[in-house]
């Protein structure tokens, strides 16, 4: 399904041992969607995206004000790095305040629930992650993909398409619901 995401500004929130798969298969699916994609990144370093540079910004520097929308990609080192550190929890809380709409894939989820996204949200998840979902307060699925508010989650990588087809559904519902463009500057 096609989805219009045209000046819709997409950041994706990136750590040193980010999943590069989960990263380029979405960043590909959103682009052909239209949307912009910059990544947001706390000591990640030479972002490639099919051999060019990705536009990135330092964590420091990053506001959500100038984003329309998340995207949280899967790798257990960055998740873990990423939901220890106080600038990266506060930017994804930042969204979560905004109502803007968040993607996390797999372990992705844990920074997530770091910035206390996921309470009262359905959740897809690995299986060992139903714990930490639960005692944030969400309510964990078995499924590859779940869509709840403006939260999508996906439980690993061999649901990227499915996760990328929600998360650009959000997207362009919210633009939509908003008028002509998710992000006025």
């Amino acid at each position: 399904m096609s989805h219009d995401l045209t000046s819709v500004k997409i950041a994706a929130l990136v750590a040193a041992g980010f999943e590069q798969d989960h990263v380029l298969d979405s960043l590909e699916f959103l682009h052909r969607a239209g949307a912009t994609i910059t990544t947001v990144s706390a000591g990640a370093k030479n972002l490639p995206e099919a051999g060019k540079q990705l536009a990135n910004i330092p964590i420091d520097r990053a506001e959500e004000t100038g984003f329309d929308a998340l995207l949280l990609p899967g790798g257990k080192a960055s998740a873990d790095k990423l939901s220890r550190n106080p600038a990266a929890v506060e930017f994804v809380h930042s969204f979560v305040v905004a109502s803007k709409p968040i993607g996390a894939i797999a372990d992705g989820i844990k920074v997530l629930v770091a910035a206390d996204g996921v309470a009262g949200r359905k959740v897809a998840a690995n299986p060992a992650l139903r714990s930490t979902i639960e005692e944030a307060g969400g309510l964990w699925k078995e499924k590859p993909v779940a869509s709840d508010r403006q939260v999508v989650t996906a439980a690993d990588s061999q649901a990227v398409e499915s996760f990328c087809d929600a998360f650009a559904r959000r997207c362009a519902e919210q633009k939509r619901g908003s008028g002509s463009s998710l992000h006025t500057d």
